[in-house]
């Protein structure tokens, strides 16, 4: 069958719903060495990720098999005929220093002597609280852990997983380019599950009372691939007669210490074997053209999408006569239009007409006559010219963004609603119990994301605009009666764990206290000829300075620049700048994890994220 626009329309909502949700892995975040490539695929009309893992290797007592299930073996119907209850059991699984990055320190993390007291064994860099004092996902399995808990002192396992990624592609066509790009990288390539009868399904529900569309609540095709790569590893660390004196390495016996550097090296081989195949994917799928895939077999375009490009407005513009723009954006109820149609202001009344004429929560449409050369990027008073709509003043509305509402003045204010699946993707970054300093936060999006959509402990955010700030207040009071915050205590804990700072970031961060942040997000502002792609680069050097020094020594930090696209996807210069300070304030050598391109902000120049 092929797609339709209805198809296409449910996809968006399961895409929306499926990346909106919490993530409820140990870590409360997707690994390091998956975000790029969850990134490059979720960026993707055509797919989104539903599940991932970069690979890791971790110590296990038990079945091997990661859930509780029944066991049926001789022995054991041998106790259960005595028992009388039928020969089954509960099978019993629990992990030890589960670790997705290289075995660092061999000694330590082999030592099984202290896998009770030192459960994580310098392992895992993620910062996984609540990993190892949490019995399970629910209360039946903290109490059958409880009564299985002598089975931890059985014999000891070392597992190696390899990299897993579960894609929903949009239609038979893009599930199997996805599954041509990854077949040279990966083995185990292929399509799971797949459901097309959609039209049977309508045909069933013709005779019912209820709304077709209704029934059909977030159907169409689905198609799920499944990508998991072969290097694996599982071998016994002890014996079931003396589990804490390993088979290879034992603190007691100083001439096994070579072992424990062997076993390290046994599983960072795999490690980077595995970083090097997702790469050469994520390179794959860059190589893709911009547009989707499965254009040809899609019609029709989503006509609520927050960035409007598609060849409905070409063909308007045909039938119409009228000036209509390329492209314009929308934020809450509002259009705006980069620059004034062509033409009279009855000619651009009628543009603005046509405009908001294409969707009935679309109020007002708006063009901006200013540029935004100010350094918080707005146009200021007068900045736009209203074209159609009942007249409003202030230019003030209410955005919603993956179920979190923010306040924006758009006069005095800077947002862009292109950047949401790279706010989406911060979100996603985020581990449980951080505490999260988002500078630069403007009407502070990416902190109500943070605050509203993860377990992070504390969000500051710091922002020197007041306009920007009492968007800020406003909406952190509407938080608190959110209903879709999905962090645990829902919108009232969202709202009293963001905290709001006003003033100069290089005033307010000297007085923080320093090792103090795992996580800081920089949304730098543009600031011209100061900016590398068109001047010198040394504008961040002044706020990375003052900003460094509070992350932590596993901190993560997501930073903002400009490039020019021959500096794509590189960045060397972004790079460097950032070493440069590093060096200066003796903070060693820096690891990038993700280099990516969020947006253009004039012709061939582009906003960055370094994560590093």
């Amino acid at each position: 069958m092929t797609p339709n626009k209805h198809h296409s329309t449910h996809f968006e909502t399961r895409k929306l719903t499926c990346l909106s949700k919490r993530d409820k892995s140990s870590a409360g975040r997707i690994d390091p060495k998956a975000v790029d490539v969850c990134a490059v695929i979720n960026d993707r009309e055509e797919y989104y990720t539903t599940s991932s893992c970069a690979g890791r290797c971790y110590m296990y007592c038990g079945d091997g098999i990661k859930s509780w299930h029944s066991v049926e073996n001789s022995q054991v119907q041998e106790e259960a005929d005595e028992a009388d209850n039928g020969g089954t059991t509960a099978g019993f699984f629990r992990r030890f220093r589960v670790n997705h990055d290289l075995v660092r320190f061999p000694r330590r993390f082999f030592d099984l002597t202290t896998i009770e007291s030192d459960p994580s064994g310098g392992g895992d860099p993620i910062p996984q609280i609540g990993q190892f004092d949490q019995l399970g996902n629910n209360a039946q399995f903290a109490a059958k852990l409880q009564e299985n808990s002598h089975q931890s002192t059985g014999p000891v396992w070392l597992r190696f997983e390899p990299f897993i990624l579960h894609v929903m592609c949009r239609s038979m066509k893009s599930a199997s380019v996805l599954m041509n790009l990854a077949r040279p990288s990966f083995k185990n390539v292929g399509l799971t599950s797949w459901n097309d009868n959609v039209s049977e399904r309508r045909n069933e529900l013709k005779s019912s009372s209820k709304n077709d569309n209704e029934q059909l609540k977030g159907g169409g095709p689905r198609y799920l691939v499944s990508i998991v790569g072969d290097e694996g590893l599982d071998t016994p660390l002890s014996l079931p007669a003396s589990p804490d004196r390993g088979l290879f390495y034992d603190p007691r016996d100083e001439a096994s210490v070579k072992n424990a550097e062997w076993l390290a090296q046994l599983v960072n081989e795999r490690h980077t074997r595995n970083w090097k195949k997702i790469d050469r994917f994520v390179q794959a799928i860059r190589s893709l053209d911009d547009n989707p895939v499965d254009a040809s077999t899609i019609e029709g375009a989503d006509t609520f999408a927050l960035h409007q490009t598609d060849d409905s407005l070409k063909s308007a513009r045909e039938a119409t006569g009228l000036p209509i723009p390329r492209s314009f954006d929308v934020v809450g109820d509002v259009v705006i239009l980069n620059s004034l149609p062509e033409g009279d202001r009855e000619t651009q009344r009628m543009v603005g007409e046509w405009i908001t004429g294409r969707n009935k929560a679309w109020k007002i449409c708006i063009a901006r006559v200013n540029n935004l050369a100010t350094s918080d990027r707005c146009p200021g008073e007068g900045g736009y010219v209203q074209l159609a709509g009942h007249h409003r003043n202030p230019i003030v509305t209410s955005h919603y963004e993956y179920g979190i509402k923010a306040v924006i003045d758009l006069e005095h204010c800077f947002f862009s609603p292109r950047m949401a699946p790279e706010r989406l993707r911060l979100s996603q970054s985020v581990a449980r119990g951080e505490r999260v300093l988002v500078i630069f936060a403007g009407v502070g999006m990416e902190a109500l994301q943070i605050s509203a959509r993860t377990e992070a402990k504390s969000v500051l955010a710091v922002e020197k605009n007041s306009a920007a700030v009492e968007c800020l207040r406003r909406a952190r009071r509407m938080l608190e009666r959110n209903k879709t915050a999905t962090c645990p205590g829902g919108g009232e804990v969202a709202a009293q764990k963001l905290q709001i700072e006003e003033g100069d970031v290089l005033e307010i961060l000297p007085t923080l206290e320093e090792d103090s942040f795992d996580r800081i997000v920089a949304p730098r502002p543009k600031e011209g000829v100061a900016d590398g792609d068109l001047g010198t680069g040394d504008a961040g050097k002044q706020f990375l300075r003052v900003m460094l020094p509070l992350l932590k020594s596993r901190g993560e930090c997501h930073w903002y620049d400009f490039a020019a696209d021959h500096e794509l996807p590189h960045c060397e210069r972004t790079r460097n700048t950032i070493q440069s300070v590093c060096d200066e304030i003796g903070l060693g050598n820096v690891e990038v994890i993700h280099v990516a391109k969020v947006g253009s902000v004039a012709k061939r120049q582009f906003r960055v994220c370094l994560d590093f």
